[in-house]
């Protein structure tokens, strides 16, 4: 079921990791706002770079500018994988590793910082 969301809407799944794990922009100050304002910039991200492949139907240069949206995406979620490791002291992996399981397997990736975040709680934002 998260492996469906998170190919359908992953703006859900990481705004509830970054109200968890914190550490971002805005976190400090509520993390309910920064969790809903990250996960809505990324979501928004997200769908404009699947618009944005779609309509390189017409002009093959906006295929081009919806990959490059597209690795501003991936390249959030690989830092918030590395932010979710550090947060809870996971040893095994690199940030090189995380941006490639961003890139390459997003979907999967959201679902195992939920599941991270749901089987720890809460963390070193506390």
């Amino acid at each position: 079921r998260r492996l469906l969301l998170a190919a359908v809407a992953p703006g859900i799944g990481l705004s509830r990791v970054i109200r968890a794990v914190g550490g971002w922009p805005l976190h400090a100050w509520k993390p309910q706002i920064a969790g809903g304002l990250w996960g809505a910039a990324l979501q928004a991200m997200y769908l404009a770079a699947l618009v944005l492949v779609i309509c390189a139907a017409s002009l093959q240069q906006w295929c081009i500018v919806g990959l490059v949206v597209y690795l501003g995406f991936a390249t959030f979620l690989g830092l918030l994988r590395t932010t979710v490791r550090n947060a809870f002291r996971i040893q095994h992996g690199d940030l090189i590793t995380d941006l490639v399981c961003g890139i390459f397997a997003p979907m999967f990736t959201i679902a195992q910082l939920e599941d991270q975040v749901a089987r720890e709680g809460k963390t070193g934002a506390e």
